[in-house]
This record gives structure tokens, C-alpha cells and sequence, in this order.
């Protein structure tokens, strides 16, 4: 019996965080999104044409609206929100962890720009340096969520 309450009040203390992941996700997403249009804007360097870019996706049509292109984005955002706090729950260091992610999911830049003619190419360091830069920050966002969020829940 002692057993199965254990077992249970572990569960409870770790639910997958949906609302939390889904809230930050979309915070995040946001903010990568409009920071790469206005860097865009700025410097005529496609990284929002890149972050929105769907032309790889064979059940897709070539170009669809922009508003639908960022609701796709967002949708990855959200995904990776919930599962940065399914992992934090787990392993502590939220900062770390979002600046991580941040870090890896840059590295997208290297296939994302081989598949399209309209985005950047693989040797635009400009657009590389911006990318990541933007990714780094979405990663840091994603951190000082997970720590807002741990803080409230009493955790260091």
C-alpha cells in the first residue's frame, strides 16, 4: 500500500506539463518569430522566410499563407515547450536546458537551408550568426520561464 501511494505521489508531482510547455511554447515562439521578421526587415536576410518555410513538405502546396506558415511554427513551439518542461520536472537546471535547446534546434539552419531556393544558403554566415542568435534567445526565454515556473512551485 505504502508502495502504490509512493508510486502515485510521484506521478502527481510530474505530470506532463501541458499547460505550462504549451504557455511557454507559444511565448517563445513568438518572440523567435517576430525577432526574426524584424531582423529580416533590417537586413534583407530571408531567417523568417527560413523559420516559416514549409516548400519541403510533400503533402503540403509549395506556399501558403503567412498567418498559417507561423501557426505551424507555433505548433513546433509548443512541442518543444512541453517537452523542455517534461524535462526540467526531471532534471532541474531550466536555464541550461532551455539554452540547449535553443542551441540544437539552430543547427536546423544546416538542412532548412538546402531545401529551398528562396532562403538563405548553407555559406550566408550573416544569416547563420542571425539564425542562431535568434535561437539562442528563444532558448534563453525558454529558461527563465522554466525557472519562473520552478521558483513558483518552491523548487531552488
Amino acid at each position: 500500500m505504502q508502495e502504490h501511494y509512493s508510486l502515485q505521489q510521484k506521478s502527481l508531482n510530474h505530470p506532463l506539463p501541458w499547460i505550462s510547455g504549451t504557455l511557454t511554447g507559444i511565448i517563445s515562439g513568438l518572440f523567435l518569430g517576430f525577432f526574426l521578421k524584424v531582423l529580416q526587415a533590417y537586413t534583407g536576410e530571408n531567417v523568417y522566410t527560413l523559420l516559416l518555410n514549409i516548400d519541403f513538405v510533400p503533402w503540403l502546396p509549395p506556399t501558403l499563407p503567412e498567418w498559417i506558415e507561423f501557426t505551424l511554427h507555433l505548433g513546433v513551439s509548443i512541442i518543444m515547450g512541453i517537452f523542455y518542461f517534461w524535462w526540467i520536472q526531471r532534471s532541474g537546471h531550466p536555464l541550461f536546458r532551455g539554452i540547449l535547446i535553443g542551441a540544437v534546434s539552430s543547427l536546423l539552419y544546416i538542412p532548412l537551408s538546402q531545401l529551398s531556393a528562396r532562403v538563405p544558403g548553407l555559406l550566408d554566415f550573416r544569416a547563420i550568426l542571425l539564425w542562431v542568435i535568434g535561437h539562442l534567445l528563444f532558448g534563453i526565454l525558454l529558461g527563465v520561464c522554466g525557472r519562473i515556473w520552478k521558483r513558483q512551485k518552491g523548487d531552488p
